[in-house]
């Protein structure tokens, strides 16, 4: 379907929003992650602000709702779009494409990195326990 002469307010999904979103969204991971770190080098003596943060980015149910919030963003914003224009190169270009399975491989990556941090925290939790 040609979607120039069938309607012409249809616009073909961008590979550069989608790449843009996927790329926000993994900063703000990696932003995250390096929260703890960045204010204890600013500060000499820890205190309980920096436990408190290091509690917070390292808990397991802020995890799993940041796992969860930064699928939901790249599958909305990166995944779908993409699959929407078809599975052929020819439809959606060699740009639409590459962007496509990086977002399926950041779905894989993390999710997987997110069930095993889980289970490594949880892990943990039951070893201070004893």
């Amino acid at each position: 379907m040609d979607y120039s002469t069938t309607n012409p307010t249809t616009r073909w999904p961008s590979a550069g929003r989608s790449l843009s979103i996927l790329i926000a969204v993994v900063a703000v991971l990696w932003l995250w992650l390096q929260l703890p770190g960045w204010y204890q080098s600013g500060h000499a003596a820890a205190d309980a602000t920096a436990q408190w943060l290091t509690a917070l980015v390292h808990n397991d149910w802020t995890a799993l709702v940041l796992i969860a919030a930064a699928n939901v963003s790249v599958a909305r914003g990166t995944t779908a779009p993409m699959w929407r224009l078809g599975h052929s190169i020819e439809l959606q270009g060699m740009k639409g494409a590459f962007v496509f399975v990086l977002g399926m491989l950041f779905h894989l990556l993390v999710g997987g990195f997110g069930v095993v941090l889980l289970l490594l925290g949880s892990s943990d939790q039951k070893l201070l326990a004893l």
